[in-house]
């Protein structure tokens, strides 16, 4: 089954298949056919290294890291939670069968501090740059948490495992945050490692880095909907599949939270036309292709990560406005003051003006009284 045309007559071509595209061009694409390295990885590799030289900038010991130290933090930090989840799983992580990530991740992030490339992007302006890097981000954790993550539990060959939600979700928390976890654990930000403090993710919770990969995993296992009501709204997302690979409708305990949704805002029930087949439905029902998904997943956790760069922003603006209008209403309450303390003293003079003619008319009743005894 297939749909053509616009974005809401059921098809995702002409949103999701043209961000695929440009993915897929950057991502298949390389500088030089003798590099091994993709153009979407070479960004990547320098948008880590900028993440670990602004942290270390920022504290004052950027020039305390050595060269091995530089090398080793980046991939702590994106190989750190695949390797994890693959001891977890008993599989083999991929940088052991093949050397390319670790030169990715370690020469990359390197050769870009040392060559300049990172001062100069730290010193273009902020907001612009950090939006930019969280786009980078969304569609570079993606792979942890859907084709190492997710992917990696349904084709284990454990049925236990292959059938286990809280596996699924679980290993793409550990798979797409795990190194969000590590290297703060052990300060690896730092010039000086250490375990001798409780980490920031565990004292105040954890960040979007984190919750954003639980969030990501469950949504690429969930269920959006059944090809066959194509005409609501926003089935833009929803066509059949072509293959048993689409990896949405994981399992059926994704269908519940739809459920529970629409049962307590049935409204959503004009946007979502579920068929009550729909819940008990052993099998999977169409849904988005694996590219696609797993493009809808990267856009959308882009936007989560550009939200919390954008949410300081926001919050100082609002604090600039409420400020203002502080200083507006500081100006306008002396002159109010002041006029109304004019008017207490008017008032006040009045009656000293009656109280004193007061007193000469006594004065001159005194007087004829006087004048009559004489």
């Amino acid at each position: 089954m297939s749909f053509t045309g616009s974005v809401w007559d059921g098809s995702s071509s002409p949103v999701l298949s043209r961000v695929y595209s440009a993915h897929s061009f950057l991502n298949n694409n390389k500088p030089h056919p003798a590099s091994p390295f993709t153009l979407f990885a070479i960004i990547h590799a320098v948008r880590i290294a900028c993440a670990y030289r602004g942290v270390a900038r920022a504290g004052g010991w950027d020039h305390r890291i050595g060269l091995f130290q530089a090398f080793t933090v980046p991939l702590v930090l994106i190989l750190g939670g695949t390797t994890i989840t693959s001891i977890l799983m008993g599989a083999v992580p991929g940088w052991l069968i093949s050397p390319i990530p670790v030169a990715t991740y370690g020469l990359i992030p390197l050769i870009a501090s040392e060559s300049g490339l990172v001062s100069f992007l730290l010193s273009t302006p902020r907001l612009p740059r950090d939006l930019l890097f969280s786009t980078v981000d969304g569609f570079s954790r993606v792979v942890g948490m859907t084709t190492l993550g997710v992917d990696t539990v349904l084709a284990h060959p454990n049925p236990a495992l292959r059938n286990s939600p809280w596996a699924m979700v679980l290993v793409a928390t550990i798979a797409g945050g795990g190194g969000g976890m590590l290297i703060p654990a052990m300060k690896m930000f730092h010039a000086d490692w250490g375990f001798d403090a409780t980490p920031a993710w565990v004292r105040d919770g954890p960040g979007v880095d984190i919750w954003g990969a639980t969030v990501i995993g469950y949504v690429y296992a969930l269920v959006f909907l059944q090809a066959e009501h194509v005409e609501k709204p926003l089935t833009a997302l929803v066509f059949a599949l072509h293959d048993h690979s689409t990896l949405i409708d994981a399992h059926p305990f994704f269908r519940l939270l739809p459920k529970y949704l629409l049962t307590i805002f049935p409204f959503g029930s004009n946007w979502f036309h579920l068929p009550k087949s729909y819940y008990v439905n052993p099998s999977p029902v169409p849904l988005l292709p694996n590219h696609e998904a797993k493009i809808f997943c990267s856009v959308l956790l882009s936007l989560m990560l550009c939200t919390r760069t954008l949410w300081p922003y926001l919050q100082s603006n609002r604090k600039l406005t409420a400020s203002s209008l502080n200083k507006k209403n500081k100006k306008v309450t002396p002159t109010s003051a002041l006029t109304s303390s004019k008017a207490m003293a008017a008032v006040a003079d009045k009656p000293s003006s009656s109280s004193s003619a007061v007193s000469v008319d006594e004065k001159n009743k005194q007087g004829l009284k006087e004048r009559k005894t004489k």
